[in-house]
C-alpha cells in the first residue's frame, strides 16, 4: 500500500485509544491479523481502513457503542457484528492494560456462613 498523509495519520491515530484505530489495532494484534485479514473479516477494501481507523473510539456505554458501532459501520459499509467485536475486544485490552495488579478485594470469594 502506497504511504500517503492519511496513512501516516491512521498509523499515529493507532496508538490513540481515541481513535477506532487503536482498537482495531489490538484486535489485529491478537489475532494475526494484517490489512488484508482485517478488511476481510469487516467486509470492506483495504485502501478504506486508514478512514476508517481516524474515526472516534465508540463510547463505552452500552446504547452508545451500539449506535456508534452502527454508524461507523453504515457509513462505510461494514460488517457491524465483527466492528462491534474487535471494538469491544480492544476496549477490554485498555481496560486490562489499566487496572492495578494490586487493587484489594479483586478476587475474594462469596461464604455463605459466617466463620468466627
Amino acid at each position: 500500500m502506497k504511504t500517503t498523509s492519511l496513512n501516516r495519520l491512521a498509523r499515529r491515530a493507532s496508538t490513540d485509544p481515541f481513535f477506532l484505530g487503536f482498537r482495531l489495532a489490538e484486535y489485529s494484534r491478537v489475532h494475526e491479523l494484517d490489512d488484508a485479514a482485517l478488511a476481510g473479516r469487516l467486509g470492506c477494501q483495504v485502501e478504506l481502513l486508514p478512514t476508517i481507523r481516524l474515526c472516534r473510539a465508540p463510547r463505552t456505554d452500552p446504547a452508545g457503542f451500539r449506535e456508534d458501532v452502527l454508524c461507523v459501520a453504515e457509513k462505510f459499509g461494514l460488517n457491524s457484528r465483527a466492528l462491534a467485536e474487535a471494538s469491544k475486544f480492544g476496549f477490554v485490552a485498555i481496560r486490562l492494560e489499566n487496572t492495578p495488579a494490586e487493587m484489594p478485594g479483586v478476587f475474594l470469594a462469596a461464604r455463605d456462613r459466617n466463620e468466627s
